[in-house]
């Protein structure tokens, strides 16, 4: 049986590792849709209704993990699943992730194709409900 195309909506304002990601994800058979700026975000969920967000941590003028908890507030990602990148994997960053619903947490440098698996696995085994994390947080999500 042939998978969905997910649309995965990326919020990386470093435009070289957006493209990078995009890249990676067409690769996979997903449909990347790069949002470059936060203050877009919200039109872009509405319009799009995407399978995945990816965001990344540090945003400029604000932090990702707020703005996923507001979002969530609003019932904005009520299908969506969230997970996150960022150069810092301090444990209590990973525990607050997990705690606003994250599907997974990966630490840059990104392995760009184990980041379209592990987007591909949480739909192809969805009775896992969270996934779990890559790298040094392994045992946070």
């Amino acid at each position: 049986m042939k998978r969905k195309t997910l649309s995965v909506l990326v919020l990386e304002p470093n435009a070289m590792q957006s493209d990078l990601i995009k890249l990676a994800l067409t690769r996979h058979h997903m449909n990347p849709i790069i949002c470059n700026q936060p203050s877009s975000l919200r039109q872009e969920l509405v319009q799009r209704l995407p399978d995945v967000l990816l965001v990344n941590t540090h945003l400029p003028g604000m932090n990702g993990l707020d703005l996923i908890g507001q979002l969530n507030a609003e019932v904005l990602l009520n299908r969506t699943k969230v997970f996150f990148i960022s150069s810092l994997a301090f444990p209590e960053v990973v525990q607050r992730a997990a705690k606003i619903g994250a599907s997974g947490f990966l630490v840059k440098p990104l392995n760009l194709d184990q980041l379209a698996a592990r987007i591909l696995d949480c739909f192809d085994r969805p009775h896992l409900g969270q996934c779990q994390t890559s790298e040094v947080s392994k045992t946070a999500l």
